[in-house]
C-alpha cells in the first residue's frame, strides 16, 4: 500500500505539472493561430519537425537506458550522466552539420534556414534536459522534472504571447523556445548536482555499454520519427506552406496530449516495472501494475479521442479564430483514433523494453515505416493534410497489433478488457450529450461532457473501489505535509535511506545475526533466547531507523559514487 501511495503521489505531482504546461502550450498555440497565421505557423512547425527528424539519434536510445539501469543500480548515476552527455554532444555536432547542409541543399529560403538553425541548437539543450529528467525519474524524484517543465513552458508561453502580440517574427519565437529549454536545463541540472554531487565520471565500459545497447533504440527511434514526421516533409514538398500550417495546427494538439502516457508510463511506471521484473517474487505485482496502468490510460484516452471527433469544429474555432484554420478540423478528427492507439502502445512498448525485448523493436519500426511511407505517398496527393493524419492513426493501429504479439503472454493486461468496454459505454453517453451542445462554446461543452463521462464511469464502476480509496489516501497523505520541501523530501528520504543503510556492513551483520538466532530459537523454544532475539532485533532496528535527521546531500553523494570509487562490495 505504501508503494501504491508513492506511485499515486508521484503521478499526481507529475499530472499537476503537466496540466500547467499543457495550459501554457495551449495559450501559445492560440497565439500562433491569432498572430502568425497559417503560413508563418507552417514555417515554424516545419523547422521544428525537420530538426527532430534529422536529430533523432541524439534523443532516442539513451534516456530509457539511463532510467532503467540507474533504477536498478543507483551508484551508476554519475557515470551514466557524463558518458551519456559525451555521446550526445558528439552526435549533435555531426547531426547539426547535416541539418544545416540539408536545409540548404533542399532549397529552403534563408528565413526558413535561420529558423532551422535556431531549432537545431534547441535540439541539444532539450536532449540534455531529458538526460537529467531520466536520472530524476530513476530515483523516483518527479518534482524536479515537473517544475522544470513548468518553468520552460510557462515562461515560453508568457514571453511568446507578449512578443507575438507586438509583432515578433518567427525567428524571435524560435529563440524564445530555445530560451525556455535553457532555463529548464539549468533548473534540472542544479537539482541533480545539489543532491548527487558534481563528480565527473567517465567509464569506457559504460560508454561501450550505452552505445552498444542504444543501437536497437536508435534504429527503431530513427525509423519511428521518420514515420511520425515524414508526412510534414512530404506535405512541404508536395503541397503548400499553408497546408503544412493546417496540418501542424492539428498535429500540435495531438502532440501535446502525449504528456499523459509520458507521465504515467515513462516517468512513473517504467522504473517500477524494471524493479518488479528484477524480483522473481513480484511477478503478480508486476501484472497488477500493468493492468492498472492500462486501465488509467484507456480511461484518459477514450474521452479525449471522442471530443476530438465530435467537438472538432468547436475546438478549432476557439483556438485559432481564423477561417483559414477550418481546414484543420478534419485533421484532428482523423488523428483522434490514434490517441487511443498511441496511449496503449506506450505501455506495451515499455513492457517489451522492460523484458529486454528491445532488439525486436527495429523490426516493428521497419514495418511501420514501409506502411506509413507508402500510404502517405498515395493519400497526400489526393487528400493532403487529412490523408496524412489518417495515415498516422492507421500506423499506430498497426503498431498496436504487432506489440500485442511481442509482449510476453503472461503480462498481457487481459483483465483490462472489462474496463475498456465500460469506458466505451461511458464515452457513448458523453457523445450524446456533446451532440446536443454542438452550438455552444467548447468552454461550456468541455466541463459538461467530462461530468457526463465521469458520472457514467462511476455508475458503471469503471474504476475499482480499492483504487479510488488508494487515490484518496495518497491525496490525503500529500495534503498533510507541512511544506512543499517536505513533500519533496519525505517521499525520497525513506527510499534513499533504506538503499544506503541496508548495505552498511554493521546493519547487514546484525540483521543476519538476528535471523540466524531466530531460527535457532524456533527450534529450542527457550524463552530467554527469545528475549535475546528481541533485544538484538531492537539493536538492528535502531541502526536502521536513527532518530537524528539524515543529511540527504551527503547520503546522495555517497550513494552515487561510481563502482570504481567504492570498489567491489
Amino acid at each position: 500500500m505504501n508503494k501504491l501511495r508513492r506511485l499515486i503521489g508521484n503521478t499526481v505531482i507529475s499530472l499537476f505539472g503537466q496540466v500547467v504546461t499543457w495550459t501554457s502550450t495551449l495559450l501559445l498555440t492560440i497565439a500562433y493561430g491569432q498572430f502568425l497565421g497559417d503560413v508563418k505557423f507552417g514555417e515554424l512547425y516545419f523547422a521544428i519537425t525537420f530538426v527532430s527528424l534529422i536529430g533523432t539519434p541524439i534523443e532516442v536510445g539513451f534516456n530509457q537506458q539511463v532510467t532503467r539501469d540507474v533504477a536498478e543500480d543507483p551508484e551508476k548515476a554519475p557515470a551514466y550522466l557524463w558518458n551519456t552527455l559525451l555521446i550526445k554532444l558528439s552526435f549533435w555536432v555531426f547531426l547539426y552539420a547535416i541539418i544545416i547542409f540539408l536545409s540548404w541543399i533542399l532549397g529552403y529560403s534563408p528565413e526558413q534556414r535561420s529558423i532551422v538553425a535556431i531549432c537545431g541548437i534547441d535540439l541539444l539543450t532539450g536532449s540534455i534536459v531529458n538526460v537529467f529528467a531520466a536520472l530524476h525519474y530513476a530515483f523516483e524524484r518527479t518534482i524536479s522534472p515537473a517544475v522544470g517543465m513548468i518553468l520552460e513552458k510557462g515562461l515560453t508561453a508568457i514571453t511568446g504571447f507578449i512578443l507575438l502580440k507586438y509583432g515578433a517574427s518567427v525567428q524571435v519565437m524560435a529563440c524564445v523556445l530555445l530560451g525556455g529549454s535553457v532555463i529548464d536545463l539549468v533548473w534540472q541540472a542544479a537539482g541533480f548536482f545539489r543532491l548527487s554531487g558534481r563528480h565527473v565520471a567517465l567509464d569506457k565500459k559504460i560508454l561501450r555499454h550505452l552505445i552498444g545497447n542504444s543501437i536497437p533504440f536508435i534504429v527503431s527511434g530513427t525509423l519511428g520519427v521518420i514515420y511520425y514526421r515524414i508526412d510534414t516533409v512530404l506535405l512541404s514538398l508536395m503541397t503548400t506552406t499553408a497546408v503544412v500550417g493546417w496540418y501542424g495546427a492539428g498535429y500540435r494538439l495531438f502532440d501535446t496530449l502525449f504528456f499523459l502516457p509520458n507521465i504515467i508510463i515513462n516517468a512513473v511506471m517504467f522504473p517500477v516495472f524494471s524493479k518488479l521484473l528484477a524480483d522473481s517474487r513480484s511477478q503478480s505485482t508486476l501484472k497488477m501494475a500493468i493492468e492498472k496502468s492500462m486501465n488509467l490510460l484507456v480511461i484518459c484516452a477514450v474521452p479525449i479521442a471522442t471530443l476530438f471527433i465530435i467537438a472538432a469544429p468547436n475546438i478549432i474555432t476557439f483556438l485559432y479564430h481564423r477561417p483559414d484554420f477550418a481546414n484543420t478540423i478534419p485533421v484532428i478528427q482523423a488523428l483522434a483514433p490514434g490517441i487511443i492507439f498511441i496511449y496503449i502502445n506506450a505501455l506495451l512498448l515499455n513492457i517489451i523494453i522492460t523484458t529486454r525485448g528491445e532488439k525486436r523493436i527495429p523490426l516493428m519500426s521497419v514495418i511501420a515505416l514501409i506502411f506509413n511511407l507508402g500510404l502517405n505517398l498515395y493519400l497526400i496527393p489526393r487528400y493532403q493534410q487529412t490523408g496524412a493524419a489518417a495515415v498516422t492513426s492507421l500506423t499506430e493501429l498497426l503498431l498496436l497489433c504487432i506489440s500485442l504479439f511481442l509482449v510476453p503472454k503472461h503480462l498481457l493486461p487481459k483483465e483490462s478488457l472489462k474496463v475498456i468496454i465500460k469506458v466505451l459505454v461511458a464515452a457513448l453517453a458523453m457523445s450524446l450529450g456533446v451532440l446536443l451542445m454542438r452550438s455552444q462554446s467548447i468552454l461550456f461543452i468541455l466541463p459538461v461532457a467530462l461530468l457526463i463521462y465521469a458520472s457514467a464511469a462511476l455508475l458503471l464502476r469503471t474504476v475499482p473501489r480499492e483504487d479510488v480509496q488508494a487515490l484518496f489516501s495518497a491525496l490525503r497523505s500529500k495534503g498533510k505535509a507541512a511544506s512543499p520541501s517536505q513533500v519533496f523530501s519525505d517521499g525520497r528520504d525513506e527510499s534513499i535511506y533504506w538503499q544506503i543503510t541496508e548495505q552498511l556492513p554493521a546493519v547487514k551483520r546484525i540483521a543476519e545475526d538476528s535471523r540466524s538466532v531466530k531460527v535457532e530459537a524456533c527450534g529450542s523454544g527457550d524463552l530467554s533466547e527469545n528475549d535475546e532475539i528481541r533485544e538484538r532485533e531492537a539493536a538492528a532496528n535502531s541502526l536502521k531507523r536513527p532518530r537524528f535527521k539524515v543529511n540527504l546531500v551527503s547520503l546522495d553523494s555517497k550513494r552515487l559514487q561510481t563502482p570504481g570509487e567504492t570498489g567491489n562490495r
